[in-house]
Parts: C-alpha cells; structure tokens; sequence
C-alpha cells in the first residue's frame, strides 16, 4: 500500500504540535497568535496541484524490455505540494489495487506526471484517463484535508497560548499573595517581537558565503520567505501612509533594503548592475542564490509594463523568479488592481493562461525570457497602496 494524502495530514498535524511544543515559552507568549497559524499551515499544508495550461499533453518514444512503447506526459505546474507527492509518491482517496504509484513520477521529463503504456491506442486513452483520475483524486483529497486542518492547526496553537496565560494568572496570584514581584521568564515585556512565519523560514538562509563558484538556483521556499519580510515592511508604508506618500520611488526602495540587511547582514543592495542594467533590489543568500526586484511607483499600465520589462532584462536562464514592487499613491486602489490584473497577461513574452491570483493584491505570470525564449520565469507583481486622503502632520 501506499500512503496517502491523509496519512500526510496526519504526520503535518504532528510535526506542527511538535513544533509549538517544543518552541520556548518567552519566545511563544510574544508571538502573535494568527501569524503563527498562517505560518504553519503555510509551512504543512497544501495546495491544489494544477495542470500547466501551456504545456499540452504529449508522448515520448521509448522502450520497455526491448518492446516498444511511449511515455504519456502531462505537464504540471511545479510547486512544494508536488515535491512532496513526488517523493513520498503520494495517492488521493482510492487507490488502484496492485498498481505501482512511482510509475506517475518515473520519467527523465522534469515538471510532468506520465504513464508509459504499449503504443496502443487504447493504451495511450487509458494512460490519459488514469492521470487524469490520479490528478482529481489528489485535489479531491487535499480540498477534504484543508476543510479541518486549520481549525486542527489553531487548536493546537490556542492550546500552547491558554496554558500560558492560565501559567501567568497562577504566577500573578502567587506575587499578588506574597507580596514579591515576580519577574517572569516568558513575560512579554522580555521577548523580542517575532514574526515567526518570516523568522523560521528565514534562518537557515543567513549563514555563510558560498565556496562554490557555481550559483545556484534559488528555492520556492527560499524566495517566499524573503518576499514575506519584503511584504511585512511594504504593509507598514500602507498602515502609516502619511509618513512614506512624499518619499520617492529611490526613498522607499532604500528603506525596503534597510529591511532586508537587517536580516541578512548588509547581502541585500540596491542599484546592481545586472544583466542589461541595474536592478533596484539585489540580494545574495546562502548558497549564493541571487533574489532580484524592482520597485515602481504606479502611473498606469505603462509602468507595470516598465517593471516587468526591467525585470526580464535583469533576469538569466539561472534564475525563476522575479518580483515587482508596485507602489500605488492614487485614490482608487481597486481600480489599480484592476489595471494590473487586466494588463499583465497582455505584456509582451507573458505565457497565455498562466496568470494567477494567490492574494488581492498579488498577481503571478510566466514570461518568456527576451534573452532565451526557451526559458520561463516567474514574475510576481505585488501592489500596495500609499494613498492619504490628507497631507501629512499633526492637526489640532
């Protein structure tokens, strides 16, 4: 037998109740409760896996045992969920009696899930219907699982922060009745404010440089988690507008390095020359991985289409990612949102269909790479709005 999607749950649902058990009582008292359920169902869950829309289904001549045959392949899009189901060749609800699960993943074609049947008509049919059914089981079961795993998830954090609180109360009735103040380890006035969906996933990125002169390719993981610290400062520009709606584009973009070197020691630098010119937001981590953005105040779509085309430029057939910061200081926010949604997938080099929504204000697409068209990246585009329906200063 092999495992399932719900036997992943159920060791997620462990790993996480380790995890906050284990996580000291100071550090866990000051965290906030919400962000660190994000983090964790972020750091266990999963998502849907999706059929790339721009890679139709194909075979693959080959052989087996000398007779011929061919390899069904369906292209998918590559995320963490699939790394997962790929490794521990996982199944959905039911499963084929005596079928071999690994056969989906067995392939020399990276990014694909296949079948190699007889070249047989109705063969090659029923290798198409079973990946097919393989994909729908997968999501079937993954939307089931994410229906309780939050609520399994908050339950588990919530019990952490409950016996805390209920530790604190015991220990002010204790200095109350003695009449001794009580200092206590986990009290929060002690602990750094830790943003623990950011800060455990960064800190295996920070140490040391890198002896292989090689640079590697930077991870999903790696580059969601300093997008995050890059997404926690933009949200403070929008919490305090007022204070960052003056500065210019060169002034905010500085202040998003200050963030970054506060994490990475002085690695992040603005103003690189890269590729056919300078990118705003340089960053090198580490194992030498390389994280590139650009910073834009909004002016239309003409200046979405001038990130995304500096970003192509900056980019090589090495990396797959790429983000812009765009920074919206007009009164309409959702018609700028609009304006990015629409215009996106229409920018020249950007892979049909493959535009994707994951937050309001986050939009995804595929680019083809000016410099090798054989090659695609991934473009995040996340806007954020600085406008103040008043000047900034005092009143009153």
């Amino acid at each position: 037998m092999f495992p399932t999607i719900s036997d992943y749950y159920r060791n997620a649902r462990d790993a996480a109740h380790t995890e906050v058990e284990s996580t000291p009582d100071g550090q866990a008292f000051g965290m906030d409760p919400e962000e660190w359920i994000a983090y964790l169902i972020r750091k266990y869950g999963m998502e849907r896996v999706e059929i790339d829309p721009g890679n139709p289904i194909k075979m693959v001549e080959t052989a087996v045992r000398g007779y011929p045959a061919v390899r069904v392949l369906q292209a998918m899009i590559w995320t963490d969920t699939l790394t997962v189901i790929a490794k521990e060749t996982l199944v959905g609800g039911g499963q084929w009696l005596g079928f071999d699960y690994r056969e989906f993943f067995r392939s020399g074609h990276p990014g694909t899930i296949g079948l190699t049947v007889p070249q047989d008509a109705s063969e090659i049919n029923g290798a198409r219907r079973r990946i097919g059914e393989y994909i729908q089981s997968l999501n079937s079961a993954i939307d089931h699982e994410n229906q309780s795993f939050p609520e399994q998830i908050r339950q588990i954090v919530t019990g952490k922060k409950t016996r805390l609180k209920a530790s604190h109360e015991k220990l002010d009735e204790l200095s109350a009745a003695v009449g001794i103040p009580l200092i206590k380890k986990a009290d929060v006035s002690t602990v750094v404010p830790t943003a623990v969906r950011v800060r455990q996933t960064i800190a295996p990125l920070v140490p040391p440089t890198p002896r292989d002169q090689r640079r590697p390719v930077l991870e999903r993981e790696k580059f969601n988690a300093i997008v995050d610290l890059i997404d926690n400062q933009c949200r403070q520009f929008e919490l305090t507008p007022t204070v960052f709606q003056g500065l210019p584009e060169e002034a905010l973009r500085d202040i998003i390095l200050s963030s970054l070197n506060a994490v990475f020691e002085g690695a992040a630098a603005g103003e690189v020359f890269r590729g056919l010119g300078k990118t705003d937001l340089h960053l090198r981590i580490s194992k030498g991985e390389v994280f590139v953005s650009e910073v834009k105040i909004w002016s239309g779509p003409a200046s979405l289409a001038e990130v995304v085309n500096q970003l192509l430029e900056r980019l090589t057939w090495r990396d797959s990612f790429g983000v812009g910061i765009v920074l919206s200081k007009n009164a309409d926010f959702g018609a700028v949102l609009r304006g990015v949604e629409a215009a996106l997938p229409n920018l020249p080099s950007a892979v049909k269909g493959s535009l994707s929504k994951p937050g309001e204000n986050i939009f995804t697409t595929r680019f083809s790479l000016p410099s090798d068209s054989s090659k695609q990246v991934e473009i995040h585009i996340r806007v954020y709005n600085l406008h103040t329906a008043r000047p900034s200063g005092r009143t009153g």
